[in-house]
């Protein structure tokens, strides 16, 4: 198979891209509107950037008629928003968030899904969720095709960390194993964790 953006079309390259770049993080979204309607949407474009500034990146497509978003809109407006980390038996849950609700519905009640508060930022965190990042807009960097913004990768400045306490050993290290976290692989298909392996880096 030979996939070719310059003949393929645009759905074609993106179901090719996320069937190869896998497996992906999921970034489970929490926002909050100007008038302060909690959403919560995931996004599996996602990536740490950097260590110093502190930084993480989510890129938020836009909406079947060309609308940004209510994740990306809400981040431009408040300058807020929080990364939960997906277990594996949230799956479901987080699925459930995924559709595109009217502005005005609220995706955590929408899916059954418990919002605690956060510490440094006012959009709430999802209740069970074993890391979540809270996060403040760093820049947002507006993707186009030609004159049209297709999509917007939003930088996150992290304000805090959280994880819960029984996934830190005790010197401090996280141990992914435990936070059971959910891949994003094509299609409608994810992945569980699956083999733990450690590898040295060379010391040269």
């Amino acid at each position: 198979m030979r996939i070719d953006p310059r003949e393929a079309s645009p759905s074609d390259v993106y179901f090719a891209m996320t069937a190869t770049i896998v497996p992906r993080p999921i970034a489970w979204v929490s926002t909050l509107s100007v008038h302060g309607i909690p959403n919560l949407a995931p996004f599996s474009f996602f990536s740490g950037v950097s260590g110093r500034p502190p930084l993480v990146s989510i890129c938020v497509g836009n909406t079947r008629d060309g609308r940004p978003k209510d994740t990306a809109r809400n981040i431009i407006d408040t300058g807020e928003f929080v990364i939960n980390v997906v277990p594996s038996h949230m799956a479901e849950a987080m699925v459930q968030t995924s559709g595109e609700y009217p502005p005005v519905v609220n995706e955590f009640g929408a899916a059954g899904v418990r919002s605690v508060p956060a510490e440094r930022v006012k959009p709430s965190r999802v209740g069970g969720a074993p890391a979540v990042i809270e996060c403040t807009l760093h820049d947002v960097i507006e993707i186009k095709d030609g004159d049209e913004i297709t999509n917007r990768m939003i930088l996150g400045r992290i304000e805090l960390i959280v994880v819960r306490d029984d996934a830190v050993d005790a010197r401090g290290h996280i141990d992914a194993r435990m936070l059971d976290p959910l891949g994003r692989l094509g299609g409608s298909d994810y992945a569980l964790l699956g083999e733990h392996r450690v590898i040295r880096r060379p010391k040269v």
